[in-house]
């Protein structure tokens, strides 16, 4: 079977945005074994490939398969703005999109700066942004008892951009330009924040700007991370330091975002989880595993193109140069490979792939889980939140690589 064969396949968009994601992974195994043609929009298909052994040989083995979207033998033309950007080749080298020596050379800044970040220092800045956004929502909660606040919007957003804009050294109004520009279509003109294609002089003289020169010296007369990033030796030019950031900012909003918001979603409609996070005998970062495993707030890694014709995965299909790779790892969780009958028999293994495998794996899965370790405890010692709509209701963002709930209305009461 070519990628193209089947007359009908299921839309990528439907899988993505599936109310139990464990069953739509169960079900593409059943129909397909471990890759199925899925639907990108009009005339494009991609392989979605849901076997954990699979994916990670995909991930780990660059002799197969390329990050490179010019290896695509198909055009982003049509495609849903969701996926435009992850699969348009930019007229510059991005660290997601480039590999072998050129990826390593886009990488090591980012590597750099995030192994500057003191972690103590992660934990007093991040718990500081979440105590004072969670006083304010107790302030609500008082004046006004049964008022439904939306916890993605005024507590998962705002901490995570706060928080991490912090870290990077910069002040609150220009970490909220970077994120809007790094991860908001409506305001980077359609590029999903990290297409270089429409970043004119203009737009580049700002975020240079903003990044070089507001953020290039702390309080101390040393660097800020942005700034250490903004003037990296690796870089070569200004655009390459701007693309970077922009590269940092988005994995981090969106996949800070997603994970918050999936432990947070957990907490509120699992009342064993709850009680035993709440009770203390299941610790947050325990917890936090859990939900990579049950929950994984990953739905794919960005696309793979073939470098070769044959039959990479099996007999069963016939690969074409050029056919797009989406590998799921929010599917290998869950994958029997990996995955026993237990609820728990993932805590301690961190085979989930949650943060991929070779040389893309996401550069910070300390930071991270720091910071959203920080946020849960925060918010839930000191505040009661009840989900205010049925668990079913819960509708989930349209993103390629992150599951976030697009909403989490909640009721308040403080916590005694």
């Amino acid at each position: 079977m070519r990628l193209h064969d089947p007359v009908d396949v299921p839309l990528l968009a439907d899988v993505l945005s599936a109310r139990d994601p464990v069953a739509a992974w169960s079900w593409l195994r059943q129909q397909w074994g471990a890759v199925a043609p899925v639907g990108l929009g009009p005339g494009a298909r991609a392989w979605l490939v849901t076997s954990y052994p699979a994916i990670a040989a995909l991930a780990r083995d660059s002799s197969m398969v390329t990050t490179d979207t010019t290896a695509w033998n198909r055009t982003p033309d049509g495609l849903p703005a969701y996926l435009r950007a992850a699969f348009r080749a930019g007229q510059w080298q991005r660290v997601e999109t480039s590999t072998g020596a050129e990826h390593a050379r886009l990488r090591a800044p980012l590597d750099d700066v995030l192994a500057a970040i003191d972690g103590a220092e992660i934990g007093r800045v991040v718990r500081a942004v979440c105590e004072e956004t969670v006083s304010r929502l107790v302030d609500l909660a008082r004046s006004d008892p049964g008022r439904e606040i939306d916890l993605m919007r005024e507590y998962v957003e705002p901490v995570t951009r706060l928080g991490f804009g912090t870290l990077l050294g910069v002040d609150p109004v220009t970490g909220r330009q970077l994120f809007e520009l790094a991860v908001d279509p409506a305001t980077s003109q359609d590029r999903a924040g990290l297409d270089d294609a429409g970043l004119d002089d203009a737009g580049l003289g700002e975020l240079s700007f903003l990044i070089g020169g507001q953020a290039m010296r702390d309080a101390g007369g040393g660097m800020t991370p942005a700034g250490l990033l903004a003037a990296h030796p690796g870089y070569r030019g200004t655009r390459e330091a701007v693309l970077g950031t922009l590269s940092l900012v988005s994995g981090a909003s969106a996949g800070l975002q997603a994970w918050l918001g999936q432990a947070l979603l957990r907490a509120l409609t699992d009342q064993g989880f709850a009680r035993r996070l709440a009770g203390g005998r299941l610790g947050t970062d325990d917890a936090l595993e859990a939900v990579l495993w049950d929950a994984s707030p990953v739905s794919v890694l960005a696309p793979r193109f073939a470098l070769k014709e044959g039959h990479l995965l099996g007999e069963a299909t016939l690969i074409q140069r050029g056919d797009a790779f989406l590998l799921a790892v929010g599917a290998a969780a869950c994958d029997p490979h990996v995955r026993g009958t237990s609820a728990w028999d993932g805590l301690g293994n961190r085979a989930h792939l949650a943060w991929g495998a070779g040389s893309h794996r996401c550069p910070a899965p300390g930071q991270a889980r720091l910071i959203v370790r920080t946020a849960v405890e925060t918010l839930l010692r000191q505040v009661e939140p009840t989900l205010s709509v049925d668990a079913h209701q819960i509708t989930w963002a349209l993103d390629l690589r992150f599951r976030r709930p697009a909403a989490l209305p909640v009721t308040l009461g403080t916590a005694t």
